[in-house]
């Protein structure tokens, strides 16, 4: 679908764009850009009722009451798992001092039995 539009002004690198109904939009231009890039950033902004859609659904008609379905909340993860890990691994610090003291062969054995008890759930 091609849209019809007028550069009514251009002001401080803006352009002011005016469609056939009378709307119109400001661009804010970049002086690279192409025929076909200012002609796409003008179809992209501009409004609906001037694009005109792909077409009405067939259950939509003028005057039709309708009620929006709420939709649920997506369901968080549980973090307690992540939880765990990070008290299980300690602060930084203490993690530094586990190696230092234990050699960091062990802190990995120790990393990998953390994650063995406080496995990630699954997706």
């Amino acid at each position: 679908m091609s849209i019809n539009y007028t550069v009514d002004e251009i002001t401080n690198n803006v352009a002011k764009v005016r469609f056939d109904d009378g709307t119109y939009i400001y661009v804010e231009l970049k002086s690279d850009w192409t025929e076909a890039e200012f002609d796409e950033q003008v179809a992209w902004a501009a409004p609906p009722q001037v694009k005109g859609g792909s077409g009405t659904p067939t259950f939509l008609a003028e005057g039709a009451s309708r009620t929006a379905a709420e939709q649920p909340e997506p369901a968080l993860p549980d973090p307690t798992w992540l939880d765990n890990r990070l008290t299980a691994y300690g602060t930084p610090e203490q993690q530094l001092e586990y190696i230092t003291e234990n050699g960091l062969s062990a802190w990995q054995t120790k990393v990998t039995q953390i994650k063995a008890d406080n496995p990630k759930p699954s997706e």
